[in-house]
């Protein structure tokens, strides 16, 4: 049965790396589209509120339908729909329709692909103890970084030689590779106390409030993706734009930050059972603090190519904690609820600061960095006030 289960465990490894892979595609092509549009740094803050704003809007709810119905069936329906709009959006890009079609198009899609993430971490931590957690996440983290590191230089490349069209093509066919994994892939069958959404999400987050150490898990990462949501929405404006690259050299960026990130994924595969999760927290803070504030100086592109490369190790590091505690202090029957809510308290304030880091970046760039810092200075101290630094998982 165990190795049953660890071979459920690789099929649904494989299917999010397909996918993740032709959704990097969609990452990287939809704000270099839009720019050959609209070369307004607004905009681009738009765009990215968009994409936050399903998780804003319905990340508190979302949760409970996995808790509630088979959560199979749930993220079938949103793979389906995200094959779907993939190839809607480039088609509504270059017959120039309105932007405000473009961008609520851009809205569902970031609901479904928030129905399909959530689903995809309750399926992959079924049967798990802790310690298969943080080695579930390590891998999950790893495979991002791959996807990041490879999908920018992919994309740039399908771009150059056949277009964007065939570029988004093939990002739906990924989702169906996961569709067709996903049907084979047991899961727990424990039937609901409630079939109300609404009950089944209080009763979620009366669970996140009664627990401190999610709770204050939860507040300290709000406070860091602050300064991410800040940042990331303008990545893209500021290599082209301010710092003059070309779509060469801003692949080679995120290129850069992904090899960062797989070496430390390697790293925490390796060791993250010798060092208390609490520090790994405040290590990683640490690290994505020093990212930011060499991106502060913005003298050059590869400085803050450097710079970012940090920011990912961090992130990286901190994203695989933080899926690994949450998972692990989380009652089965909550799993859901508290995966979805727990994502949507950290990044909610996300659609407002998309829009803000436009407005930012129009006065001056380096205004984006310096709130970033400021976040992850707060974070760090939640970390510290809260004693999350102490934390163990047994």
């Amino acid at each position: 049965m165990k190795n049953k289960n660890l071979n459920n465990k690789r099929k649904l490894l494989l299917g999010y790396a397909v996918s993740g892979l032709g959704d990097q595609f969609y990452t990287f092509a939809v704000p270099l589209l839009m720019l050959t549009i609209n070369h307004s740094s607004v905009t681009m803050g738009l765009l990215s509120a968009m994409e936050y704003l399903p998780t804003a809007l319905f990340g508190l709810v979302i949760g409970s339908l996995f808790d509630i119905y088979r959560k199979k069936d749930v993220m079938l329906a949103a793979l389906v729909m995200q094959m779907l709009l993939a190839l809607l959006v480039p088609i509504m890009i270059n017959k120039q329709l309105p932007l405000w079609s473009i961008l609520v198009v851009i809205f569902v899609f970031g609901f479904f692909d928030l129905l399909s993430w959530v689903g995809y971490q309750t399926l992959i931590a079924q049967n798990l103890s802790p310690q298969d957690l943080a080695q579930i996440s390590g891998s999950v983290g790893l495979i991002s970084s791959i996807q990041r590191m490879f999908g920018p230089g992919i994309a740039s490349l399908i771009i150059n030689l056949v277009g964007y069209l065939i570029g988004f093509l093939l990002d739906s066919v990924s989702f169906l590779s996961l569709v067709i994994i996903i049907q084979d892939i047991p899961e727990e069958t424990s039937p609901a106390k409630t079939k109300n959404v609404a009950n089944k999400t209080i009763a979620g987050l009366k669970f996140i409030w009664h627990d401190i150490r999610l709770k204050w898990l939860i507040a300290g990462f709000l406070a860091a993706n602050i300064g991410f949501q800040v940042v990331v929405p303008m990545l893209t404006f500021i290599l082209k734009q301010t710092l003059k690259g070309s779509v060469t050299e801003i692949s080679t960026f995120y290129t850069i930050a992904s090899v960062a990130g797989i070496a430390v994924n390697f790293i925490y595969l390796r060791f993250n059972q010798k060092i208390a999760v609490g520090q790994q927290l405040l290590i990683s803070g640490l690290i994505i603090l020093t990212g930011f504030i060499v991106m502060l100086l913005l003298h050059s592109f590869w400085l803050v190519t450097a710079g970012y490369a940090l920011v990912s190790i961090g992130s990286v590091w901190s994203q695989a904690n933080f899926f690994t505690i949450v998972q692990a202090l989380t009652k089965k029957q909550f799993r859901g609820i508290v995966t979805s809510a727990s994502t949507t308290l950290t990044r909610i304030m996300g659609p407002i600061m998309s829009v803000i880091s436009g407005f930012l970046v129009k006065m001056d760039a380096h205004l984006i960095f310096a709130v970033a810092i400021g976040a992850m200075i707060i974070s760090i101290y939640i970390m510290f006030q809260k004693k999350l630094i102490k934390l163990i998982l047994s």
